[in-house]
């Protein structure tokens, strides 16, 4: 009967080790920024009715990096749950809105779960959980 207590220890620290890093948060990597113009406004949402309106109020976090030509990295420790769909957009003229004409986006921008220059996919498709996370921004170029 001894043997319990260790045995109790060691399943405790084995489920530790089998849980995913989830604690952490999101770590963010944006990729393919064209400049150092502007700024990178990051919408993660875990909402999908606020996420298909790109509702910024209802974000579950909101952030305004200062871009950076290449990559940018960003940490949300508070993002611990999931899943999440994340939408980035490279603000160039620093006017805090996305500026688009009738055919396409005027700025870079990008979704988690997007693969091409058109990023519309659902929030289901868009959805990721805490950990890193890699984001192409597409420019309507």
């Amino acid at each position: 009967m001894k043997k319990l207590p260790s045995q109790m220890g060691a399943i405790a620290a084995a489920s530790m080790l089998a849980t995913p890093a989830f604690a952490d948060g999101v770590t963010l990597t944006i990729d393919g920024v064209r400049n150092a113009d502007g700024s990178i406004i990051v919408l993660v949402f875990d909402d999908k009715s606020a996420y298909d309106q790109l509702n910024w109020r209802k974000a579950a976090q909101y952030a305004d990096i200062r871009a950076r030509a290449g990559s940018v990295t960003r940490r949300f420790p508070d993002l611990t749950a999931g899943p999440y769909a994340i939408f980035v957009f490279h603000d160039e003229d620093g006017d805090q809105d996305l500026d688009y004409d009738q055919e396409r986006f005027l700025e870079g921008v990008g979704v988690s779960g997007a693969t091409s220059e058109t990023p519309e996919p659902s929030f289901a498709e868009a959805s990721v959980m805490p950990g890193d996370v890699a984001i192409s921004v597409y420019y309507g170029e």
